[in-house]
């Protein structure tokens, strides 16, 4: 008998928003998805994906010089009244190959810290591929809420693109 699968359908990149604003990591009393979503725009980028993807692809990209890093710090949550958990803590650095302007670039190296190991979080090749584009992957479990701040926001602006991926 055939198997069949089920595939992605092409969902491609979009910018999910961007950071210009370094915020601390959430302290136990901003974790609520209340006071957490009501931090300011510049300092934070909020992911409500469509449906139910199994996993989300994310690549990052930043103004400034090369070999810059910051540090995102990744949050996800189940609905409005939930409170958010650490998924994992990126450290992610400026490479050289550029976006469609000068100026922005795309980062070549993730480091993921602080994971919860539930989500299976990967990074991509990261430094065996310098100045190439480095990707980070989660599977998303049912969480319908994905929350980035800055930790240490060494550029002036970072981007997060995202694609969601469907099994």
């Amino acid at each position: 008998m055939a198997r069949t699968h089920k595939v992605s359908p092409h969902t491609g990149w979009f910018c999910a928003g961007n950071i210009t604003s370094e915020e601390a990591a959430l302290d136990v009393d901003e974790r609520d998805v209340t006071t957490a979503e009501a931090l300011t725009s510049t300092k934070t980028v909020i992911i409500t994906p469509p449906g139910s993807p199994t996993g989300m692809l994310f690549r990052f990209r930043a103004d400034g010089s090369a070999d810059v890093d910051s540090k995102l710090e990744l949050y996800t949550a189940r609905g409005k009244n939930d409170y958010y958990s650490r998924l994992a803590t990126l450290t992610i650095t400026t490479g050289t190959q550029d976006t469609a302007t000068s100026t922005i670039h795309f980062i070549d190296k993730i480091v993921a810290t602080n994971e919860e190991t539930l989500f299976d979080g990967e990074e991509g090749a990261g430094t065996s591929n310098a100045d190439y584009i480095d990707h980070y992957y989660i599977r998303t479990f049912g969480f319908d809420r994905f929350l980035f701040v800055c930790s240490d926001l060494d550029s002036t602006t970072v981007y997060v693109d995202c694609c969601y991926l469907y099994e």
